[in-house]
């Protein structure tokens, strides 16, 4: 279930989706939470902190800790009230940096090359498939046409208990379908079979018990060659510890019965807490290897803090967790409210190797604050108290002018859990105020904030900050006359910067080259705003000359975080010539959305619902229920095909 308390259309719902989350960690934390009447004792920190990563010896060592929290937690409320604060192997060879089978190039804006991150809509040789309002849907990509043929639902036949369907992969002929079922507080698996004509037929369904995986940046499943991975996590506060189910999976049977639970580890699998927390859950790392005879699936599970961020590389999957949510403090000691506790940053190989860890200060924004560099280094833009990536979180970091670059060495991550050196921070100045972006571009990051509709700031903290992660100290504030509210690669030497002023969306051009980062082109579409906040609702398609044409959903109405409630916005298309400059090449407009489509599931679009696509060389515009297909000309994008893949009654 996710938290409605009512969409305002000029601010993300904060902390929702539309029902109450069961699972929603903050809202538990704070409810069962009253504020703290005494400090902990050195005795009780110490009892339930450890100095070094390592499993829980035995199944009762690990029931042992959790009955130690309860009594701490009961002892506190006695004195005054508690205290707030799958079997896949990854390969150790290079992964492919497109899908096996496929042939073609991913269109998803992805982070990462090489590691394809779920999306509502793929391509699939001849096909496109789409995830909307709890179905799937497949449209045929003819010569010169566009024909819809299949539409089924996205969960098994006959399964009525309602889940949020959110994000889609594709591997081969198989497509894999990630939702949350707020009902059975589980991660919800669903895998289909993509045949010749277009027909896709539901080959099985399994569940992974976990909290809500939602974010509204970040996304809970990525694919890196034949392996599925997965971030989940798994509030300890729900059980007792004598009714305490570890994490497990189930698979669909027939309508509403499922086979039981199969634990998928042991106690004795999780890693012990290194940072002190009384309301710990369980940070779940799943790997699921697609090329197996059968689904299954294995797990790393680290006990720690909620509040979390977490990126994939190629090679290994980086957690950060911050003690964020806790306001315990310890007796004789005494902290400024304003400097946050250690943070610990985990490394997971994908290869199944051992984890790794180092202890750190601050946190970063979402997963666009790290980037695993060439040169051996993890990267990662941080500032003070990064509230993590769960839910609204990033949209709830606020700038307050403290950011550090970290540049950790990839070989200095080990069960000892060292400290990491102050040379391997540089302070950074930044803005002040306002819903922070980051985005790593080559070996540049650029920082900034702004909010759709915020006229308030001030000329000052209209700017880009950029430096270059091999000479950090040697930071440039570019000035604009826009706030910053998407930074997104240009290729390897250049970036884009998408804002807003009073006169509408502004996208500026920024060029990084070894002399400094240069502003560039820029262009105004006045009464606009951004249509889709998330990263895949942007696409670049570089021409080989330096620039090449992008795609961007536009508003003119509605307010931000419209896709929520109204239909899709209209797609725009840019070229940016190789002196980086900008030039409009219109729009494709939406249609207005159908009516009455019979949904009952996942009746919101949470992930957003346009986006632009290129592919062989062909354009296209995802908008609501239609596809689009246009043909570029010297000064314009014009529309060609246009089909609806909605087939009502069906």
């Amino acid at each position: 279930m996710r938290l409605a308390l009512g969409l305002d259309p000029m601010r993300p719902p904060r902390l929702q989706r539309h029902h109450l989350v069961t699972g929603l960690l903050l809202v538990l934390v704070v409810s069962a939470c009253p504020p703290e009447r005494r400090d902990l004792t050195r005795e009780e920190v110490a009892s339930i902190t450890f100095t070094r990563l390592e499993r829980f010896e035995s199944e009762q060592t690990f029931d042992n800790h959790v009955k130690q929290l309860e009594a701490i937690r009961n002892s506190l409320s006695t004195g005054g009230g508690p205290v707030v604060g799958c079997g896949g192997t990854g390969s150790d060879m290079e992964p492919p940096t497109q899908t096996p089978g496929s042939g073609e190039p991913s269109i998803t804006n992805n982070q990462e090359a090489g590691v394809d991150e779920g999306d509502i809509v793929k391509a699939v040789g001849d096909w496109f498939v789409v995830l909307r309002r709890g179905r799937l849907f497949t449209v045929r990509q003819t010569e010169g046409a566009l024909e819809a043929v299949g539409q089924v639902d996205a969960h098994a036949p006959g399964f009525t208990f309602g889940t949020w369907y959110d994000e889609m992969l594709v591997y081969g002929r198989r497509v894999i379908v990630v939702g949350y079922s707020s009902t059975l507080s589980a991660t919800e698996i669903g895998l289909f079979r993509l045949d010749d004509a277009g027909v896709l037929t539901h080959e099985g369904t399994h569940f992974l018990n976990a909290g809500d995986y939602y974010s509204s940046r970040n996304y809970a499943s990525r694919l890196v060659g034949g392996t599925l991975v997965f971030y989940m996590p798994y509030p300890l506060a729900w059980w007792g510890s004598e009714r305490m189910m570890m994490p497990s999976v189930q698979s669909w049977m027939r309508d509403n019965d499922r086979t039981p639970w199969r634990p998928m580890l042991s106690r004795s699998d999780v890693f012990k807490p290194v940072q002190t927390t009384l309301w710990p859950i369980l940070h779940m790392v799943v790997r699921c290897d697609l090329d197996a005879r059968d689904f299954t699936c294995t797990g790393n599970a680290l006990m720690g803090p909620p509040a979390r961020t977490f990126y994939v590389s190629r090679d290994a999957v980086y957690l950060w967790v911050n003690p964020g949510y806790e306001s315990w403090t310890v007796e004789g000691e005494t902290r400024d409210a304003k400097t946050p506790r250690d943070s610990v940053v985990y490394r997971l190989p994908l290869d199944g190797g051992e984890p790794g860890a180092l202890r750190a200060r601050g946190g970063p924004v979402d997963q666009f604050s790290f980037r695993q560099n060439e040169d051996g280094h993890l990267d990662a833009l941080l500032v003070a108290t990064g509230k993590g990536d769960s839910m609204w979180g990033p949209e709830l970091t606020p700038g307050d002018g403290r950011f550090a670059l970290l540049r950790a060495p990839l070989d200095a991550f080990s069960p000892e859990l060292t400290s990491l050196r102050p040379e391997d921070f540089t302070t950074l100045p930044g803005p002040q105020e306002g819903t922070l972006q980051n985005r790593f571009v080559g070996n540049h990051v650029l920082w900034g904030s702004g909010e759709a509709y915020d006229d308030s700031a001030t000329p000052g903290e209209r700017a880009v900050w950029v430096t270059d992660v091999r000479a950090p100290w040697d930071v440039h504030r570019l000035s604009l006359g826009h706030t910053v509210t998407r930074l997104e690669p240009l290729g390897e030497g250049s970036a884009l910067v998408v804002g807003e002023n009073t006169l509408g969306l502004r996208l500026t051009t920024v060029a990084l080259g070894e002399g400094g980062p240069e502003l560039k082109g820029t262009l105004l579409r006045p009464g606009a705003e951004q249509g889709e906040s998330r990263s895949h609702g942007f696409f670049f398609k570089p021409d080989g000359s330096g620039g090449g044409v992008m795609g961007l959903p536009l508003r003119f109405q509605g307010g931000a975080w419209s896709s929520l409630r109204y239909g899709s916005a209209e797609v725009s298309f840019v070229r940016v010539d190789p002196e980086l400059e900008l030039t409009t090449l219109g729009s494709l407009g939406a249609s207005v959305e159908t009516g009455d489509d019979a949904c009952t599931k996942s009746c919101t679009d949470w992930y957003g619902n346009a986006r632009p696509i290129f592919y062989r060389e062909r354009i296209f515009a995802l908008m609501g229920y239609e596809l689009v297909e246009a043909h570029l000309t010297e000064r314009a994008v014009e529309e060609s095909f246009r089909v609806s893949y909605l087939q009502p009654g069906r």
